[in-house]
């Protein structure tokens, strides 16, 4: 049967492949419900997709390279967690057969419609917490390094998680899928920043992003979700006046005062501090490394001891690092040359089509996402980077679906 997509450009499968995606990203699913297994499995479900049409399977050749220059960086450095990288190598396989059964655009528009919902179903997170609803769910875990793996109890609700942390002292924030609101915002921004990369932003769409991001409280949504509505307000609203860049800077000071009282714990407190460590010591360890990093996938290894001799044990055990710099973490990991690795992620031919100013204000987002959370070691990084290196029409747009 044909692969019939819907009139607003996705199919079933787009939706199929995109949830793959996100649930498989550092989910609370990914974490609980079989890690690394469920990414084989998620393969295997591609593969089997892609068998009937073999024949019109080809890898780009800028893919290949991409993909082979960077292993081959990793295994340069002999400090390299083999582990990781084997988790890395199927993430790149993934990546390879997700661009050949579906572009950017009908990805980015699933991505979307996908997003929508769960921020929709997010709401009633507040409304969980509110009233101390408990679940009949076998309980979600979220696992963390920090100096021992630690798990977080989240109640299981299918479509979000509520920590028991937020419940205990009755924060109202958004989590999603996620362990945490600050990986949640992460996601809605980037369906944000879809629909304006593809001229699908609505009002309404709008709206219950700005809605979504305001309850995460994550600081780092906020600024992200302001610098993108620079696009939105110049894009759609066809305003010259200096008044018009006004209003993102209104929306991020109404989200920070909303949220102010969050914020201002954030920004003063052990996680503020426990961010500006994790940078600190990526930074350090790549002067020391420069070359080929320090290793890719041993942050626990190596960036831990590291940390407790820059820091002194006192200070460390006091505000520890948290592992949330993606993107500084990364360069540590494999050295100087990984920033051109970086460069198709931050600076997507997807966006090409942009004015400058538009282009500049994405990449400034992306690098904000990516690097206040340890998400490089995830499918949507990969994925990411895979469409940045070229706007990718696919080329079976007609694959038969079964």
């Amino acid at each position: 049967m044909q692969n019939k997509l819907e009139v607003n450009g996705y199919s079933n499968r787009d939706i199929l492949i995109v949830l793959g995606v996100i649930l498989l990203s550092k989910s609370l699913y990914y974490e609980t419900y079989g890690g690394n297994y469920l990414l084989i499995a998620f393969f295997f479900l591609l593969a089997f997709i892609i068998i009937p049409n073999i024949k019109n399977f080809k890898v780009d050749r800028i893919i290949l390279i991409y993909s082979l220059g960077l292993l081959a960086l990793i295994l340069l450095n002999l400090e390299t967690n083999n582990n990781q990288l084997l988790v890395l190598f199927i993430r790149l396989l993934i990546g390879i057969l997700i661009i050949h059964l579906i572009s950017f655009e009908r990805f980015s528009i699933a991505f979307i419609r996908v997003m929508i919902v769960l921020s929709l179903l997010s709401w009633f997170a507040i409304i969980i917490v509110q009233f101390n609803i408990n679940s009949p769910l076998p309980p979600l875990t979220s696992m963390h390094y920090i100096e021992e793996v630690q798990g977080r109890i989240l109640r299981n609700f299918i479509v979000f998680g509520v920590d028991e942390t937020f419940v205990t002292y009755n924060i109202l924030r958004a989590s999603g899928l996620w362990w945490e609101p600050g990986a949640f915002q992460i996601f809605v921004n980037l369906a944000f920043a879809f629909s304006l990369i593809n001229n699908t932003i609505s009002k309404r769409t709008y709206t219950i992003f700005l809605i979504t991001i305001l309850a995460t409280m994550s600081t780092t949504g906020v600024i992200v979700f302001g610098l993108l509505s620079i696009i939105y307000f110049k894009k759609y609203f066809i305003v010259t006046s200096p008044i018009l860049f006004l209003i993102p800077i209104f929306i991020v000071l109404i989200g920070f005062l909303v949220a102010a009282p969050e914020i201002y714990e954030k920004l003063t407190s052990r996680s503020s501090l426990s961010r500006y460590h994790d940078v600190l010591i990526s930074i350090n360890m790549f002067a020391e490394n420069i070359l080929l990093g320090y290793g890719y996938g041993t942050q626990v290894e190596k960036a831990i001891p590291y940390g407790k001799e820059l820091l002194g044990l006192e200070l460390y055990n006091m505000m520890p690092p948290s592992g949330s710099d993606g993107i500084t973490m990364f360069i540590a990991q494999v050295g100087i040359f990984g920033i051109f690795f970086i460069y198709p992620l931050l600076f997507p031919m997807y966006c090409k089509h942009m004015k400058l100013y538009s282009r500049l204000l994405i990449s400034l987002s992306l690098f904000l996402l990516f690097n206040t959370q340890y998400f490089t070691n995830m499918l949507i990084f990969t994925l990411l980077t895979f469409y940045g290196l070229a706007k990718y029409k696919n080329m079976n747009n007609d694959l038969k679906e079964h």
